[in-house]
């Protein structure tokens, strides 16, 4: 009876040490995810602002070198650097995307964990929950990124109306239109996100989505 009753007092005392050992493991992995995971976001950050710089200078470099020999060139290479300005945008999108997937993932993730196994107070915002507060966004990378490939569209739609315009510019024109319109659709992908269902794996290992 003694044994009994010793056994049946250790165990609670045991069961509580392995959750809280498991805690711990889950904590970890979580703050090991949150790591890696600002890493990338640091990599994509860098890459981006890298594209954004080139972006600049080429399509800058490009339209001061179609105007210095405006007499010579035709008016429609100023169409190079306005579709350019476009594509650089979107892939300036496509790395703002990911930077956003990763926030996403961190606020409704592991930042959620951590806020439920750390007993985090409600008043007290984490990083990526204050990110989505008012006072911390803002739109000026879209009137930058757009406003440089709007600026760019301006000499190439007034250069291809000149008296002495070729066939091909009125598709020129709405090509170009098609991509300023695209391109402006595109700025606002980053915060499409919606909630994902959950996936849950069960203990043969298959996993389900509620």
């Amino acid at each position: 009876m003694g044994n009994a009753e010793n056994n049946a007092q250790v165990n609670p005392s045991r069961e509580i040490a392995q959750v809280q050992a498991l805690d711990e493991r889950h904590c970890k992995l979580a703050w090991d995810l949150f790591s890696e995971l600002r890493k990338e976001t640091l990599e994509s950050q860098k890459i981006r602002a890298q594209v954004i710089g080139f972006k600049i200078t080429f399509v800058g470099t490009a339209l001061g070198l179609i105007a210095s020999h405006i007499k010579e060139a035709p008016n429609e290479l100023f169409m190079v650097p306005a579709f350019a300005a476009v594509f650089f945008d979107l892939l300036i999108v496509s790395y703002s995307f990911s930077i956003k997937r990763i926030g996403y993932y961190f606020r409704t993730e592991v930042e959620a964990f951590l806020r439920q196994k750390l007993r985090v107070p409600a008043d007290m915002l984490l990083w990526h929950e204050f990110l989505q507060t008012p006072v911390a966004k803002h739109n000026l990378s879209l009137y930058r990124n757009f406003g440089i490939s709007a600026l760019a569209a301006i000499p190439a739609i007034v250069g291809v109306l000149n008296p002495h315009r070729s066939v091909s510019s009125p598709l020129l024109i709405g090509l170009l239109t098609v991509g300023l319109a695209y391109d402006l659709s595109a700025q606002f992908m980053p915060k499409r996100f919606k909630p994902f269902p959950k996936v849950s794996r069960d203990s043969n290992g298959d996993t389900s989505i509620a």
